[in-house]
């Protein structure tokens, strides 16, 4: 599957749950996570029309040291695993490694999960 599939097929399976949309856009408008091989193989299952993405696959494999990143990388993984799956995160060393664009994902996700679909739109990086 190439990766605009795999973007509509993650976007289909978690179509109607505005806290799992928004996880999935964060994740999609992040570039990194998506796009990895090793993400894929670990967290992402491919369930045609739908790639399913196991949180808590996910969470297993960046705390047990099997996705190896940068700070910042983490940090939007385990926000979207914390909007997506209620997992914990400490804001604070989240928020304070990211960029600007990627803050404004955040933000962009955050409005999503409470509702508003067109937090996005005005987001600068658009999807990867």
């Amino acid at each position: 599957m190439n990766h605009h599939d795999l973007i509509e097929a993650a976007r289909s399976w978690a179509h109607g749950s505005y806290p799992m949309e928004a996880a999935v856009e964060l994740l999609i408008h992040h570039g990194t996570w998506l796009r990895r091989p090793d993400f894929q193989a670990l967290a992402v299952d491919l369930e045609e029309p739908f790639a399913v993405i196991d949180w808590q696959a996910a969470h297993d494999a960046l705390t047990a040291g099997h996705l190896p990143c940068s700070g910042g990388e983490a940090a939007m993984l385990r926000i979207a695993l914390s909007i997506a799956y209620a997992l914990p995160v400490e804001l604070s060393p989240a928020l304070t490694c990211l960029d600007a664009i990627n803050l404004g994902h955040v933000v962009a996700a955050v409005r999503h999960a409470n509702g508003n679909r067109a937090a996005w739109i005005p987001v600068q990086g658009g999807p990867a």
